[in-house]
């Protein structure tokens, strides 16, 4: 795999709104993360009630950092951030579908809003990272 670009765009062009390669790679590394957590929630449940109640809201957390951390190129790392972790959220839409539980629209919404938050800040955080370096 070659190594992921970082710093400035290369001379004679500019750096993109939005870098839609390092935007697929978040938003499948953050569902990787969704995915992986909520198959390890009843292991979660075994080991505390406090673990149970939380386990879900650290693992959209993580997921969505991950996600939203794959700013690469992109000028605008707010919406890049954004849109992944939104991304990676609206990936496991199927999945919740399909599962038995029952899921409302209201608690999809707050997701998204919380992945929306979470995907920008870590964005924003990256790209901050990513330019300091240079």
């Amino acid at each position: 795999m070659p190594p992921q670009r970082t710093g400035p765009a290369p001379a004679g062009r500019s750096a993109p709104e939005i870098d839609i390669g390092a935007l697929a790679k978040g938003a499948s590394s953050g569902f990787t993360v969704l995915l992986l957590g909520e198959l390890l929630s009843p292991l979660a449940g075994a080991v505390s009630e406090l673990l149970a109640g939380l386990w879900l809201s650290l693992v959209g957390a993580a997921g969505f950092v991950v996600a939203g951390r794959r700013v690469g190129l992109a000028r605008r790392a707010l919406v890049q951030g954004a849109v992944a972790a939104l991304a990676a959220l609206t990936l496991t839409l199927p999945l919740r579908l399909l599962s038995r539980s029952e899921q409302s629209p209201y608690a999809f919404a707050v997701s998204a809003v919380f992945a929306v938050v979470v995907g920008a800040l870590a964005g924003r955080a990256a790209a901050g990272l990513r330019d300091r370096r240079g």
